[in-house]
């Protein structure tokens, strides 16, 4: 009994304590003892003995005592550990998920992405695709990806759509982009798209001057045409892409991955609108 109250006096409490105080009264105990870099034998033998368990010396009571403690102190890291393995197994069925599905897919014959400040719903992207499809009854697929650039940047939240935006047109590997005029003259500038001078198609389009749209580019000395103005084109209805006020502007990306075919799909749009 000398032991047991010897025991309550080590970790400041009196006999009476229940058995949640032993606990608090432990765990701090261990919290100051670990700060202080001191041994913790002590605390540890009072603590079994109190709960019923003595031990002189090192025990599997007195490890399970500083297991207790460890995962006591580390449980929040232990918890930050199983949430980045839980994210990181998600994310790895989220990529082979999205494998299966392209694997499942028929082959990719063209790419094409809405660029600008233009309004779209949940159905748009689709929609404008089979529209597309349509114009090429021998293709199986036209993936269409729409990045929604605010007209103006009045927010944070504007200015990482923005950036979003910038580096899905630095990373993706569309063919064909249609675009506000702002955005097309800012990328044109850039060198962004093919000069429409430089393809077959262009002895058709000359004539066309009002749907023309040339920019001066970079380290150029002359303007050339690089868009052409496909608003009025039948392959945006029922799509539900749109903004009040804003031209819908065609071009080809540079160093696009399929130009025959953008080609070609460029051509079936532009004719019906001479």
């Amino acid at each position: 009994m000398d032991e047991l109250k010897q025991a309550y006096e080590t970790l400041g409490l009196s006999e009476t304590a229940s058995r949640e105080e032993v606990e608090q009264r432990y765990f701090l105990l261990l919290k100051k003892a670990r700060s202080k870099q001191t041994n913790l034998d002590e605390i540890n033998r009072a603590y079994n003995k109190i709960v019923g368990f003595e031990s002189e010396k090192a025990s599997p009571l007195e490890k399970q005592s500083k297991t207790s403690y460890f995962f006591y102190y580390y449980k929040f890291h232990l918890l930050a550990v199983i949430i980045v393995i839980l994210v990181a197994i998600f994310s790895i069925k989220g990529y082979v998920d999205r494998k299966n599905e392209e694997a499942n897919k028929p082959p990719l014959d063209l790419e094409v992405t809405v660029f600008g400040s233009f309004y779209s719903t949940d159905d748009s992207a689709n929609l404008l695709s089979q529209n597309l499809l349509r114009l090429e009854p021998e293709w199986k697929r036209i993936d269409v990806g729409v990045s929604y650039i605010p007209k103006e940047m009045q927010s944070q939240q504007d200015m990482a759509m923005q950036q979003k935006g910038m580096l899905t047109i630095m990373t993706e590997k569309m063919d064909l982009l249609i675009l506000d005029e702002k955005n097309f003259e800012q990328l044109a500038k850039q060198k962004a798209f093919v000069p429409l001078d430089s393809l077959p198609l262009w002895k058709d389009l000359k004539s066309n001057t009002d749907r023309i749209r040339s920019a001066l580019a970079e380290q150029d000395t002359t303007a050339h045409p690089y868009g052409i103005d496909i608003t009025d084109s039948a392959v945006f209805s029922g799509s539900q892409i749109d903004a009040p006020g804003e031209r819908k502007i065609l071009a080809m990306r540079a160093e696009l991955p399929h130009k025959d075919k953008a080609l070609d799909l460029m051509r079936k749009i532009i004719e019906p609108l001479k």
